[in-house]
């Protein structure tokens, strides 16, 4: 890649003849690339304006936004190549790109999963969870912020939030920039792209046939509150390429001199006097450095790095620091709140038709990306249904529905990235033998249950301790027989019925071995994160409502951890506004902008 600049290329899942592939193509034409900014020297006592720690999605955006001298300090270095090609979007998790953090077994919820623990990937790298995740554009819906603004103030009520969401949004959907009800809700002259076809893939078309069948309205936009039903989601892409805070913005910084980026910088502590954060600690190549600033430290590490790094600095649970034997600086609880979407995967059978895989086809569809950036590698036509609560004013669970060809290694996927059995892995592979697999993904958008997050020691190199709560409010579990027999109801429409679906009944011990309700046990068994993980550093507990943390002066934190409450859709959307919104708190607060 060296011809073109930028990283190279086969670090994450792909392939080594696609490794090679890229590099022969990239190298020669420069037509799949991205230019990362460089990893700057800087020296150790060096004194900034702001010191933002994680460079993932919230610490690109809010890194860009800032004036001034500004530090921003990456954990992990700049992401392989392949990350901005959309048909590469499941690859880098379980990488060396991906924290590969997982949950402790609680012994009840999570039992089909190997060991019981949740794969909870969270990207290492430039770009965050940002450069590994599916791209989809969703906002939730404004009863979320309305939430908010009841708990914290109502600078986060609907209307205050959705103009920062306009403000980042170059919006390009073919399904919605005609439509002036539509067009309402969103920008035009933002950073992001945000980008969709009118045309729909075979497969999605399908799904969505079964869905209107079942009643579902179908809508054009999917993060329109007006109409909540079944539709093809709007993706970060722009010309065939991954669109995120990292490229669309830090990336766009190469002018400005004032702003440097230091990669595989591990901040291992928050320095804190008289209540005032002064500066941090970080460890870069092993060696030990110590940054000053004069304005403030902002943390935008995620809802799992964030709150360890908080609590290594003597912000937590006063308890759990002594006991750790960390000075506690300030008794908070940091750690608490931990919710996410929860996830239960189920599957039907059905012969094949409805996926269109043929291996050699993909091979020239990757050839034809990497000549032109066009073609199914340049795009992803991801869709969901929403189910509404009992009212209709909002959606309660989603599903969201994927297809495995006959004869595709589903197995490793199954075992490395949803982390199932192996015995459960084997009989869905076994299926592929002969029948495509229609993935089900059942999620439910607004849990009770909460969990935690812990230190395993004070030191700065160990995972944190992540205790999902998944159903520890057993009500959670209530809705679930409904919402699946809702999702394998789409066996019974007419185009699923003439293709033999069926669903496949897995064999799960934990629920051989334990007399509860069937569904209600099949689905605590095989639950996972939906990787929407929030609420560790939680406005209104933790953090005031411009995001500063309680009795500390000059440190403030900006990313999913923030949320009180997880909002009704994906989180990657939310979590650049929650930046944008940081950045003119500063502004404001320092430079009265």
């Amino acid at each position: 890649m060296s011809a073109c600049g930028g990283g190279g290329v086969g670090g994450g899942g792909v392939g080594s003849a696609v490794a090679a592939a890229l590099h022969f193509f990239a190298a020669s034409q420069c037509l799949v690339r991205e230019e990362w900014l460089p990893d700057a020297t800087v020296h150790n006592g060096s004194t900034w304006d702001f010191i933002v720690v994680g460079g993932g999605t919230a610490g690109a955006a809010l890194a860009a936004r800032l004036p001034g001298a500004v530090l921003l300090l990456e954990a992990g270095g700049d992401p392989p190549q392949e990350s901005i090609i959309p048909g590469f979007r499941h690859h880098l998790k379980g990488s060396e790109y991906d924290w590969n953090f997982t949950s402790v077994d609680d012994a009840v919820s999570s039992q089909a999963l190997i060991n019981g623990q949740q794969l909870q990937p969270r990207g290492k790298t430039l770009g965050g969870s940002g450069s590994i995740n599916d791209m989809v554009y969703a906002r939730g819906f404004p009863a979320d912020y309305e939430e908010w603004a009841s708990l914290v103030g109502e600078q986060w009520n609907w209307t205050n939030v959705l103009k920062y969401f306009k403000k980042t949004e170059h919006l390009t959907d073919e399904k919605i920039i005609n439509d002036p009800e539509l067009m309402e809700y969103h920008g035009r002259n933002g950073d992001i792209e945000v980008t969709g076809l009118n045309e729909s893939m075979y497969t999605t078309t399908k799904f969505l046939e079964a869905f209107e069948e079942l009643g579902f309205p179908i809508v054009k936009d999917m993060t329109y509150p007006g109409l909540i039903g079944a539709g093809r989601f709007s993706h970060t892409i722009r010309d065939g390429q991954r669109d995120s805070s990292l490229t669309a913005m830090l990336n766009k910084q190469s002018w400005n001199e004032k702003l440097k980026v230091v990669k595989n910088a591990l901040v291992t502590k928050i320095l804190i006097e008289n209540d005032k954060a002064y500066g941090v600690e970080a460890l870069i190549n092993g060696d030990s450095f110590t940054f000053l600033v004069d304005k403030e430290v902002v943390v935008s590490a995620g809802t799992f790095n964030t709150a360890k790094l908080l609590m290594l600095s003597g912000l937590g649970p006063k308890e759990h620091l002594e006991e750790m034997e960390i000075e506690v600086i300030k008794d908070l609880p940091v750690g608490d709140n931990l919710h996410d979407h929860v996830m239960v995967l189920t599957y039907l059978a059905a012969d094949n038709g409805t996926c269109f895989y043929n291996e050699a086809e993909s091979q020239m569809e990757l050839i034809r990306y990497l000549y032109d950036r066009t073609g199914s590698y340049s795009r992803t036509d991801s869709m969901g249904a929403y189910i509404t609560n009992k009212d209709g004013t909002v959606p309660e669970f989603a599903i969201y529905p994927s297809c495995i060809s006959v004869g595709e290694n589903f197995y490793q996927n199954c075992v490395n990235m949803l982390g199932f059995q192996h015995k459960i892995c084997t009989q869905l592979q076994s299926e592929l033998e002969s029948s495509e697999l229609l993935g089900l993904a059942v999620v439910l958008l607004k849990p009770k249950s909460r969990g935690k997050v812990r230190l395993k020691s004070a030191d700065p190199l160990e995972a944190p301790l992540i205790y999902s709560g998944t159903f520890c409010d057993i009500s959670d579990l209530d809705g679930f027989p409904s919402a699946l027999q809702i999702a394998w109801s789409i066996a019974n429409t007419s185009y699923f019925r003439a293709v033999n679906a069926r669903v496949i009944e897995l064999d799960i011990d934990y629920c051989n071995n334990i007399g509860t309700e069937d569904l209600k046990c099949k689905a605590q068994a095989m639950a996972t994160s939906a990787w929407h993980a929030v609420g560790t550093a939680a406005m209104g507990s933790v953090l005031d409502s411009r995001l500063k943390v309680r009795g500390v002066r000059g440190l403030r934190v900006a990313d999913a951890s923030v949320m009180p409450k997880v909002v009704r859709g994906n989180t990657n959307a939310p979590v650049i506004m929650i930046a944008e919104r940081a950045a003119d708190f500063i502004k404001e607060e320092y430079f009265g902008l």
